[in-house]
């Protein structure tokens, strides 16, 4: 994936999260305070209109640059930090091998920033298992990041807006870590 490539791929997560607004926001209006699909649709609109040509390092940063100063709550920090941090080790051309470097960083950026760990109802995870999807399948197809967030269904959160919830945040997807499933798979080396 060169930088003319990735650009495409962040431009069209404009389109997926204006498409994926009202069930991010359902999710987030069972466990959070409903704002993020809204968030996230906003935030990708910014990165449409502000993110242009570069190195594939440039696009990294400029995408993380405007995830910060466009969306609100957690999840514009958290975003935003991973992807200039994912710039500081990426290759002019993403290949596998750069891709498991890439969503390394990922993963502990929200780690450290968002100070979770895995089974906690977070993005983290999400993020943290990508790495095993790419080695099991070398992609990040949608049906395998989906059935990341679909885990943590099943568990209580413990970090975040959703923590207040407790045993009752049981029974639904983290918006956040529905998020990053769309985020991830735009990184999917297969996809045109």
């Amino acid at each position: 994936m060169d930088n003319t490539k990735l650009l495409h791929a962040l431009h069209n997560l404009q389109e997926v999260f204006v498409e994926k607004e009202s069930e991010l926001t359902a999710l987030d209006r069972e466990i959070g305070d409903g704002d993020h699909g809204v968030n996230m649709k906003r935030g990708f609109n910014a990165v449409k209109d502000k993110v242009a040509e570069g190195s594939t390092e440039d696009i990294l940063k400029q995408t993380g640059m405007t995830l910060m100063s466009s969306i609100g709550g957690a999840s514009g920090p958290l975003y935003g930090f991973s992807f200039v941090k994912m710039s500081e080790v990426a290759k002019d051309e993403i290949d596998a091998e750069n891709l498991k470097q890439l969503i390394d960083v990922f993963a502990q950026t929200v780690s450290s920033k968002g100070k979770v760990t895995g089974g906690e109802k977070t993005m983290y995870d999400v993020i943290s298992n990508a790495e095993k999807v790419l080695e099991e399948s070398g992609r990040l197809k949608l049906e395998d990041l989906q059935k990341l967030a679909d885990d943590t269904e099943d568990m209580i959160a413990t970090k975040g807006r959703a923590a207040y919830f407790k045993e009752k945040s049981k029974g639904t997807i983290d918006p956040g870590a529905q998020s990053a499933v769309y985020i991830l798979n735009a990184f999917d080396l297969e996809e045109e």
